[in-house]
């Protein structure tokens, strides 16, 4: 059955389009208030006034109109982005941030495999949501996996493998200004013996001019930035060791980054900044041992910046499969508002946490149809009855914020008996020697992204939204850009290019 582009609100229409096989007469069961077709869709940003979205879909972008959550649809898309540039347009743009009525476009998020591709972020008036009008671009010479958006300052992630930080660019004038540029290594030269494979900065957030920084393998960094010219250091929650990441042999890197224990994928503090959510990314790279390997959401006490410690953790849901082959169920991006935490999980839905407890999370609601929807992010729409995903199968969802569980859910997504993460890791099998192969090891961060046909067999909407771009022309998005159906920040760390791998070398 091919995707429907809008699906209405009620329990019969929902079943009717295979979403979860919702039944008709159980209209209390928890499922999607509505969804639209945006093809490629991945991050999503909505309004202040919580009315419209923002969604990243990889050749371009859309503005979505949620003022009806039972019927969201398309006020606005742009696509040909930077068209005019000799390396254009741009492509694999995965991430977008709102600031008032500001809008940050970013990309691309990976460094491309073959030939060059515009790296830029560029700033939009949305203050009309129907017509975003472009008032500047900022060209770089690195990647952009992920940004953010707060008080006139965007924040940049500088996703090389090098320098792996933050570019702090000032807003306020409706131009771009590059103030100043933010790294660990800068912190403590003993990073840099770290490979950035380890150390990526992936995402990063700002809260009380607070930049906490999401650095992989190394953890969770949290930087003052009240003086945007002098950035200081306050502290980091969870993370291996650098005296132990920087022996890591070129081989086992992959081993050690994409599966547990560790690794900071994408993180947020509570409101009041006495707590901080760090979800990881990872996959089963050993079929044949008994560890999980999806990453879930750890809490961390973060009162004492200087002390952080961990309190709770909400498990990943399960799957047959957790590698990066399957209907993996690894925790993605995520928002907190108040005391509810509204996370996504991949093949494995979207959630709902009651967080008023950090230490013991509540489940409130579960939602998910991996056959369907692969998701890439949960955010808040301001202080309305509402959240917005992003399905990377080709459209935008509406949840309510209230949760409540689906009816005759997928089985194989039932929690295994065992449910939590490697608490430690052997370091002994990574270190031995630079001929350390072993089965975890086989993928690594130079290798093809591989394409995971089997769990995407269902078709991504084929009524393509039409398209206003910057020249006039209707180019589409593309599906899954940039992913091939592969989590992203697997994508990031593994697409490269062999001339980038020779220079690591």
């Amino acid at each position: 059955m091919r995707r429907r582009d809008v699906l209405r609100s009620s329990a019969a229409a929902l079943a009717a389009a295979g979403l979860g096989g919702v039944a008709s007469a159980d209209t209390a069961s928890y499922a999607p208030k509505g969804e639209v077709s945006v093809e490629g869709a991945q991050e999503v940003a909505t309004t202040t006034d919580g009315n419209f979205a923002a969604v990243a879909a990889g050749k371009g972008f859309a503005v979505v109109d949620i003022s009806d959550p039972a019927s969201p649809s398309i006020a606005a898309e742009r696509g040909n982005l930077l068209g005019d540039d000799e390396d254009g347009p741009m492509q694999m743009i995965a991430d977008v941030k709102i600031d008032g009525d500001r809008l940050l476009v970013t990309g691309p998020n990976n460094s491309p495999r073959q030939g060059d591709l515009p790296k830029a972020a560029l700033l939009y008036d949305i203050a009309d949501p129907a017509n975003p009008e472009r008032l500047d671009v900022l060209t770089v010479d690195h990647p952009i996996h992920n940004s953010f958006f707060t008080d006139g300052y965007a924040y940049l992630t500088v996703s090389d493998f090098e320098y792996e930080g933050a570019k702090i660019v000032d807003t306020s004038g409706d131009s771009f200004e590059v103030v100043n540029s933010y790294s660990i290594v800068d912190h403590d030269e003993k990073w840099s013996e770290v490979h950035g494979f380890l150390r990526s900065c992936h995402d990063l957030y700002v809260q009380d001019d607070v930049m906490y920084l999401a650095q992989w393998d190394a953890g969770t960094f949290m930087v003052d930035v009240s003086d945007k010219a002098n950035p200081e250091m306050l502290g980091r929650a969870g993370g291996l060791p650098a005296e132990k990441l920087s022996q890591v042999p070129q081989g086992s890197l992959g081993a050690v980054g994409l599966q547990p224990p560790e690794n900071s994928h994408y993180v947020r503090p509570s409101p009041d900044g006495n707590y901080l959510y760090k979800g990881a990314e990872s996959w089963d790279m050993n079929p044949n041992d008994d560890k999980r390997g999806a990453g879930g959401i750890r809490v961390f006490d973060i009162s004492d910046m200087a002390n952080p410690e961990e309190v709770g953790n909400i498990h990943p849901p399960g799957a047959e499969n957790e590698g990066r082959g399957g209907q993996f169920t690894t925790s993605h991006n995520f928002s907190v508002r108040g005391d509810r935490l509204f996370s996504s999980w991949y093949y494995g839905g979207v959630m709902v946490h009651d967080v008023s407890d950090p230490a013991n999370p509540e489940r409130l609601g579960w939602w998910r149809n991996p056959s369907e929807t692969m998701f890439w992010g949960a955010k808040v729409a301001a202080d309305r009855d509402l959240f917005v995903a992003g399905n990377m199968q080709g459209s935008v969802m509406t949840f309510s914020t209230e949760g409540g569980e689906m009816a005759d859910p997928p089985g194989v997504f039932t929690p295994p008996e065992e449910t939590s993460l490697v608490s430690k890791i052997d370091w002994s099998q990574y270190l031995e020697s630079e001929s350390t192969t072993t089965e975890p090891t086989t993928t690594e961060p130079t290798t093809t992204v591989p394409t995971t046909t089997e769990p995407t067999t269902a078709e991504p909407t084929t009524a393509e939204p039409t398209t206003t771009t910057e020249d006039g022309s209707t180019p589409g998005f593309g599906a899954l850009a940039a992913a091939g159906g592969l989590g992203l920040g697997a994508a990031r760390l593994l697409a490269r290019d062999d001339e980038s791998a020779d220079a690591e070398e």
